[in-house]
């Protein structure tokens, strides 16, 4: 009597089919493995993303795959008045592949930690804060740098990755005629209300170079008149068209009192608004040459 070969080539094919199905788990093992190993140079080279759950896919069906060489694995549903919608039972294999898949879907979400917010405000000695209104803070943080624009003397960026918590990130305004007065390398944290830039005048704004003409009632330009600003401030004389063009050490903006003399006679004194972009034009009283 010869012996029964009948289950000898499922054997075989079960074997193969064990080996197979255990190569790709290895491969679909390793790519994940190098994800995370290397996720951090991957990110930089922008291949991450999305081909976490391209890998995953694989990762599950070869989990069960390998699997059902030695595990069956059916599904039976069942449908009657004591399930109200029915009942589905799923076992072996198939379930591995559920949770693989599944499992790797939910568990980086669960891992994932909030973002938290920086507000930034800026202090100057000269201004209050709430008057800058202009300009712009940039924060340098992972690939691009993000800009906010400044109201009321502050700015706001939002979803900051919890990484950077507690680290020294490059944080630099960007104002008209101010510059900050330290270092831009600044400790962020989620528990500070406010990161305090401290801001003053660049020299060249401490100094304002104004231009202007001052004629007569008969609209006749005034030659050697005698400007003073604020009382010997900075004095100066007009030129034979009536013209003047004076550096005073005072930022644009701001009000000082100016005489003009003509033949030793005060014939203006008011104040002026010093501006680098609108001249000073005057026109004097009768009487004058």
């Amino acid at each position: 009597m010869k012996p029964s070969t009948t289950g000898r080539p499922n054997s075989i094919r079960r074997t193969s089919w064990i080996y197979i199905s255990g190569i790709a788990f290895l491969l679909a093992l390793g790519a994940s493995a190098v994800l995370i190993i290397y996720g951090k140079k991957l990110e930089d080279l922008g291949i991450t993303g999305n081909i976490y759950y391209i890998i995953l896919i694989p990762l599950g069906f070869s989990c069960a795959a390998f699997l059902a060489g030695a595990m069956k694995s059916y599904a039976s549903f069942k449908s009657n008045e004591n399930f109200t919608y029915g009942q589905l039972n799923l076992t072996g294999p198939v379930v591995i592949f559920a949770l693989v898949v599944g499992g790797g879907f939910i568990l980086p979400n669960l891992n994932k930690k909030p973002p938290f917010e920086i507000k930034v405000r800026i202090i100057s000695n000269d201004k209050p804060s709430k008057e800058f209104n202009d300009g712009l803070v940039t924060l340098y943080i992972g690939k691009e740098p993000k800009n906010v624009n400044i109201h009321e003397g502050e700015a706001t960026f939002y979803n900051i990755p919890l990484e950077f918590n507690n680290k020294i990130v490059q944080i630099t305004p960007s104002i008209d005629e101010y510059q900050a007065d330290s270092s831009d390398q600044v400790l962020i944290s989620n528990k500070e209300d406010y990161i305090n830039i401290h801001v003053s005048r660049t020299k060249q704004s401490l100094s304002t170079q104004i231009r202007g003409t001052i004629l007569n009632q008969k609209n006749a330009p005034v030659k050697n008149a005698l400007l003073n600003f604020s009382s010997g401030l900075v004095t100066g004389r007009t030129d034979a068209l009536g013209d003047f063009l004076l550096t005073i050490p005072l930022p644009a903006g701001s009000k000082v009192p100016l005489k003009i003399l003509v033949d030793s006679v005060i014939m203006f004194n008011e104040d002026v608004t010093l501006s680098a972009s609108t001249p000073i034009n005057i026109k004097l009283a009768a009487g004058t040459h």
